[in-house]
């Protein structure tokens, strides 16, 4: 029996690490990229064969990890995102649909992609990153492979619909918003409205645009509305600490935090950072933002605050030979975002709120300041004000003086380093890696063949009978209806006896005539 069991084991690992997988990360963002190259990189090394789409070189040479580089947005000039700030909010969901669009086609399109879908290659398992791209999910069913979704974000109106994960309007507000968890009643009913309007978008306009991606660049004919809810898993670049408390389906993990590890800092960089004696600050605005697009006196006044800081200032900034540099700020086109929040001089970060950036800065416990400009940004920001481990300043309001006004509180309030401190602790108290938790998932679904058995009920439901809509229509058709039943009877009711008493009043009248002549 012993040796039956020890046999089992062997041949479950043989097959788990002969497992050939499909990557399919097209994001132009270089942040999502980092997380899609520790993924895949990381089942590289557990002896799995890789095979990643990508927008960007891997970092790292490994003899099971092939690249099919879709890097066509990569090369395309950088927009200047900071207007996207002042979106209306229609705009916005617009926008970032058509963002969609363009990732989705842009993957497609390309050569490399189009050799691998006309080949006949075979997966056991497509890694999919999910944005938007729902045509994306016919590789799955193109290579007959089972699906594992991931999400750079945390669940959202983007993407839980495809893993059966229920939404309550009232306490999970939309992406593109500044709520939280806590909506007033005008935000709830706001909420709702915007809930409603995406999920008509999705079904009349967004569907139909993919299911022509799909008919167009994949040989087989696949039917979107057969494939999209196929999904055995989805991984959620979340956690609680970051967040908010979330209900769950059991097919969604939460591995917020997985991308971080330590590694030596450039030396120039160390040696800034070790002699800071009064402590350093961090400014970078992400991969996409490029802080050279704000106005230059807004800049050259940022910079003139700085040299009045007692703090040393590393700044993210595309122009390494800007003049006027103060001698406490360092510049560079590039910066390890994370080891540098790791040092024990950084006092304090100032980001655009990416969930990437606000991952390492709790993961560190670095109070922020957040400039929120687009996409799930301000939402981030909002939920870290509500933990009292960042301040908002808005974009519209940067200026030198507000930015040290900003700087000032989260430096001299102790609540926030406190604050900070707490949620860092909350992050790291886990029984597992969250990588290791992620590798353990997706192994779990080649296992088990698709892991069908962690489908929820819901995918079998349109939004409309899942969030009780058509109950609720039928109950208010039902009640209308019996009060109108209701009325009338008590109408002809009322009335039956007033037609008597004119019937009498005509016949008196009628037979008084007959009496007078």
């Amino acid at each position: 029996m012993c040796k039956l069991i020890i046999l089992i084991f062997v041949t479950t690992i043989n097959f788990i690490n002969g497992a050939k997988i499909l990557g399919v990360f097209p994001s132009p963002g270089y942040s999502q990229f980092i997380l899609g190259e520790v993924l895949m990189t990381e089942l590289a090394r557990r002896g799995h064969d890789v095979t990643m789409i990508s927008a960007y070189k891997p970092r790292e040479e490994l003899k099971n990890y092939r690249t099919i580089l879709a890097d066509d947005m990569v090369n395309k000039p950088q927009r200047d995102l900071f207007p996207r700030e002042r979106e209306h909010f229609i705009n916005r969901i617009r926008s970032v649909h058509n963002l969609g669009y363009l990732v989705t086609e842009n993957a497609l399109t390309n050569s490399g992609v189009q050799n691998l879908i006309h080949s006949n290659e075979t997966f056991d398992l497509v890694i999919l990153e999910q944005f938007l791209n729902e045509a994306h999910m016919a590789f799955g069913a193109h290579f007959n492979a089972p699906i594992v979704l991931f999400s750079s974000i945390g669940i959202s109106e983007w993407n839980s619909h495809l893993i059966g994960d229920i939404r309550l309007p009232s306490i999970v507000p939309v992406t593109k918003t500044h709520y939280t968890d806590h909506m007033s009643f005008f935000q709830r009913l706001f909420n709702s409205i915007v809930n409603v309007c995406d999920i008509l978008y999705k079904e009349l306009v967004s569907y139909p645009i993919h299911q022509e991606y799909i008919d167009k660049y994949f040989p087989k004919k696949m039917n979107l509305r057969d494939i999209i809810y196929n999904a055995s898993l989805m991984l959620l670049n979340s956690h609680v600490s970051t967040t908010q408390p979330a209900s769950l389906t059991t097919a969604v993990i939460e591995i917020g935090g997985f991308h971080v590890s330590s590694k030596k800092l450039p030396e120039d960089i160390q040696k800034f950072l070790d002699e800071a004696e009064n402590g350093a600050i961090l400014f970078s605005m992400g991969s996409n933002l490029n802080i050279s697009n704000l106005p230059l006196t807004t800049l050259d006044n940022i910079m003139e605050m700085f040299s009045k800081m007692k703090q040393r200032v590393l700044l993210k900034y595309e122009d390494i030979n800007l003049k006027n540099k103060p001698s406490n700020v360092l510049i560079s086109k590039w910066l390890p975002q994370s080891d540098i929040l790791e040092h024990r001089s950084l006092v304090a970060f100032v980001t655009h709120g990416g969930l990437l950036s606000v991952t390492e800065a709790v993961f560190h416990g670095v109070p922020m300041v957040g400039i929120p400009i687009f996409g799930d940004q301000r939402m981030n920001v909002a939920r870290c004000v509500r933990k009292g481990i960042a301040v908002h300043l808005p974009f519209q309001e940067l200026t030198a003086f507000n930015l040290h006004q900003a700087l000032v509180k989260v430096l001299e309030n102790r609540e926030y380093q406190d604050n900070s401190r707490r949620n860092a602790n909350i992050m790291r108290d886990r029984p597992v890696r969250p990588l290791n938790w992620a590798m353990y998932w997706i192994e779990y679904v080649l296992r088990h063949n698709g892991a069908i058995h962690l489908r929820n009920a819901s995918l079998e439901l349109y939004w409309f009978q899942l969030y009780l809509i058509d109950v609720i229509i039928f109950l208010m058709v039902s009640l209308i209806l019996m009060y109108y039943l209701i009325a009338k009877r008590q109408r002809i009711k009322g009335f039956h006896p007033q037609v008597t008493q004119n019937t009498n009043a005509k016949k008196l009248r009628k037979k008084n005539k007959l009496k007078k002549y």
